[in-house]
């Protein structure tokens, strides 16, 4: 006597394929869009919390000078901020006065990358038509979302925060 699949366990078997094919392919659909969030998320969670450390230790000690370009001044203001994250507009490196390893600008890039667009004051291009812009307060020493291009203000908090 021969074993054999019948054509009825076939069926069985490519319609439980097909169901666990429905239900797994959505998941996998937006997969890089919550990688490229989860990475702005993650650099604008590592910068104000470097911010807030540096503030911290300005409070402990107020004779703290804080000197990331090495020019013999520090670069706290009177509310124990710095005045800026990195040297200024068209630099390479963003938020290098604060993070250890610094995030690259786009370069030749058009998308999915970091730029400075004016001192203090970043935007992450997804493409043209897409673009969060995030500002620098040294005021208070908090990153703040504006307004950018087809992403509104508290579509950017949502996104960070």
């Amino acid at each position: 006597m021969k074993k054999a699949f019948t054509l009825i366990e076939l069926l069985f078997v490519i319609v439980i394929i097909g169901l666990l094919a429905v239900i797994a392919i959505p998941k996998f659909t937006n997969l890089t869009t919550h990688a490229k969030n989860a990475s702005i998320k993650s650099i604008v969670t590592s910068v104000q919390d470097s911010i807030e450390n540096i503030h911290a230790k300005w409070l402990v000690n107020e004779d703290f000078v804080w000197d990331p370009d090495g020019d013999g001044k520090s670069n706290l203001n009177s509310n124990g901020y710095p005045q800026s994250l990195d040297s200024g507009k068209g630099t390479n490196e963003l938020f290098k006065y604060v993070l250890k390893i610094p995030v690259y600008s786009c370069g030749n890039k058009t998308q999915n990358c970091w730029k400075e667009y004016d001192d203090n004051k970043y935007e992450y291009i997804f493409n043209q038509d897409k673009i969060l812009k995030i500002d620098y307060n040294a005021t208070n020493g908090l990153l703040e979302c504006i307004d950018g291009v087809g992403i509104t203000k508290e579509d950017c908090q949502k996104l960070i925060y």
